[in-house]
């Protein structure tokens, strides 16, 4: 049958239009989905950054209580305070520690701490009593778990450099796809519009049911929605690598 009006070629550009349309929302959507993923997992790995730098900071603040009462002791029961004394006199500085290393990046009074570690070098019999070895178990006990928080804390931080390192080449590729589907949806309105059948009395008289069959079915489309979503997540990939990665580090 001879198409006088026009109108099933114009069918026929619609349909194919649509469909190249549909594929690239689909494309569109599950990149969406996977940078969802990505997002959990940054926040996830930057929540657990924060809980071990704040487990850190109190079982070091529980060290130096510990510390301070090891101190307090050590002054009731013998001539430390005497002994701290002549060293700060002397100027010396302490660098063999018997215990732990001092503590880096910490308000505890490192002086006191290596006096108390040299000054029960220098008398182990004070180590071994009752009083003082229970405090010293405990110290021993607070530093091992500050030593394997602090690697479980680097691991996390690894992971999200790891993963920031990903987003720039997946948001690029979102927003390519977003530009393409856009692309497709312009070139789609132009071609149809030039038809010959759009611009007859035919299609104008037509019902609008009618002219659905040669028009684009955007009803179902959300690319401004996936737009939005792609902006957010860039966003709050740039506020991890500004503000969260300065205060990661411990």
């Amino acid at each position: 049958m001879l198409d006088i009006t026009g109108k099933q070629d114009a069918i026929a550009i619609k349909e194919e239009y649509q469909n190249a349309l549909n594929y690239s929302h689909e494309k569109v959507k599950k990149k969406i989905e996977w940078l969802y993923g990505m997002n959990h997992k940054l926040k996830d790995n930057l929540a657990l950054v924060q809980k071990y730098k704040k487990d850190i900071v109190a079982d070091e603040e529980e060290k130096a209580e510990l510390y301070a009462t090891l101190n307090n002791l050590l002054v009731k029961e013998t001539d430390f305070e005497k002994e701290m004394l002549k060293t700060s006199q002397k100027g010396k500085k302490n660098t063999k520690v018997t215990i732990k290393p001092k503590i880096k990046d910490s308000d505890v009074d490192d002086f006191r701490i290596n006096a108390v570690q040299e000054y029960l070098e220098k008398y182990p019999e004070y180590a071994s009593k009752s009083s003082f070895k229970k405090i010293l178990d405990k110290i021993t006990e607070v530093e091992k778990g500050i030593k394997d928080t602090k690697k479980k804390h680097n691991h996390a931080v690894s992971e999200v450099m790891r993963e920031l390192a990903y987003w720039p080449r997946n948001l690029l590729e979102a927003e390519d796809l977003v530009k393409r589907f856009n692309e497709q949806m312009k070139e789609a309105k132009e071609k149809l519009s030039k038809m010959r059948y759009l611009k007859s009395i035919a299609y104008k008289l037509a019902s609008e049911r009618e002219k659905m069959k040669v028009n684009i079915h955007t009803l179902y489309y959300r690319i401004e929605e996936m737009e939005n979503t792609i902006k957010q997540f860039k966003e709050e990939v740039a506020k991890a690598k500004r503000q969260d990665l300065e205060e990661m580090d411990y």
